[in-house]
């Protein structure tokens, strides 16, 4: 099952997903340790983002 990145927008394979976080009830997958770290110092920033900007691709 695809699922995108909230970071950098990239579509990733759930069960291939670097890392995963949970944030206010809802689990966010990431392409790379890099984006999920971006998403831990500023979750807020990311968790609802419609249109997510580039940032390791």
């Amino acid at each position: 099952m695809k699922v995108k990145d909230p970071v950098c927008g990239m579509k990733i394979e759930k069960e291939e997903a670097a890392e995963k976080i949970e944030y206010m009830g809802k689990e966010y997958y990431f392409c790379s340790q890099e984006c999920a770290e971006k998403f831990k110092d500023n979750p807020e920033q990311y968790a609802h983002r419609e249109r997510p900007r580039g940032c390791c691709h």
